[in-house]
């Protein structure tokens, strides 16, 4: 166990939270499989003034990619799919023009298929819009970070395995790992009315804006055509249950780990900014993998050879700063 003082974790986490606004937070760090802490500070609806736990469920927004690729990497022990193959082995009609990409240039963003479809409504018109444009660079050429990508690998992973997204994320992901506060809500609008209407999401933090003097209540529709890149729910306490799989070796091959925090090579040679799914940087020296995501700001650290995750979820649209870095930091500082 990284010895650590939990007061100056909590201290700096405060001090964020005045210093930007933030009603609500929640952390969970774990180390080896070990929760080491999971705690809530703030409030997760302001109308109603309910308490944010570590079980309030937060927008992940982007984060999302993390479980997305948690669960191709499932698939692939699985022997479903596999990393290095084509798109065209599994989706046949696609255009010629695709045969170089494969299911990691998807994963890591570098498959060059663009992103302007305009309006869709599914994953398959989507998929179906970007058929019929040109790639905007050859598949590993360079990174572009888009919503695309995820896209067709959500129409691949629904063609093989004949389920959609959300049912094959929750029996291959959610369920085995009893992350029962992790779930979209299923938003939509009405065509015929200024309405939406979504699923009811037990303890859910309520999204805030800070106008300057106050604060607003914020929301943002995620498609659900999107849903592998974005707008999946979830908690700490959830979130640590899942990096302490990931830490186990149980729930994926310590191959298909490395896979995930391996950044893809590009064709000149460098480094691309992502592996799987999970943006692969350095800080202090030492390997450094992740994402954020927003509105509001979902925030995942992981220190793949120490085995320790950092997770901080926020209610603050306005929130820019990595939170979870920073609490890297002050545990860092505290093992010194």
């Amino acid at each position: 166990m990284i010895p650590f003082d939990l007061a100056s974790v909590d201290e700096y986490l405060r001090a964020r939270i005045e210093e930007h606004h933030i009603p609500a937070l929640s952390v969970a760090i774990v180390r080896d499989g070990e929760t080491l802490v999971e705690r809530a500070h703030g409030v997760a609806n302001l109308e109603w003034d309910a308490a944010a736990t570590p079980d309030t469920s937060f927008q992940l927004a982007s984060v999302t990619k993390l479980l997305t690729a948690t669960l191709l990497m499932a698939l692939v022990d699985d022997g479903v799919v596999r990393l290095d193959a084509s798109v065209l082995e599994y989706l046949p009609d696609a255009p010629e023009s695709w045969a170089a990409i494969t299911l990691r240039h998807l994963a890591s963003h570098t498959s060059g298929i663009p992103d302007d479809v305009g309006t869709v409504a599914s994953v398959d018109e989507a998929v179906e819009a970007a058929t019929h444009l040109p790639l905007e660079y050859k598949a590993g050429e360079k990174v572009r970070y888009g919503l695309l990508d995820f896209t067709v690998l959500t129409q691949v992973l629904e063609t093989v395995t004949g389920k959609d997204f959300q049912s094959l994320l929750q029996d291959r992901l959610l369920t085995p790992l009893q992350m029962t506060s992790t779930r979209f809500d299923n938003t939509t609008e009405l065509s015929d009315q200024p309405v939406r209407v979504s699923d009811v999401v037990p303890h859910r933090a309520s999204i805030y804006e800070w106008s300057g003097h106050a604060q607003r209540a914020y929301s943002f529709l995620f498609p659900a055509w999107t849903y592998s890149a974005g707008g999946l729910l979830s908690s700490a306490a959830d979130l640590a249950r899942w990096a302490g799989a990931l830490d186990g070796g149980g729930f994926l091959r310590p191959d298909s780990l490395e896979q995930m925090w391996t950044p893809q090579r590009l064709g000149d040679g460098t480094n691309g900014a992502f592996g799987v799914g999970w943006i692969v940087d350095e800080h202090r020296g030492e390997k450094a993998t992740g994402h954020s995501g927003g509105p509001a700001l979902a925030d995942i650290v992981r220190f793949p050879d120490q085995k320790l995750t950092i997770i901080v979820l926020t209610n603050q649209q306005n929130l820019r700063p990595y939170l979870a870095m920073g609490v890297a930091d002050v545990v860092a500082s505290a093992a010194q």
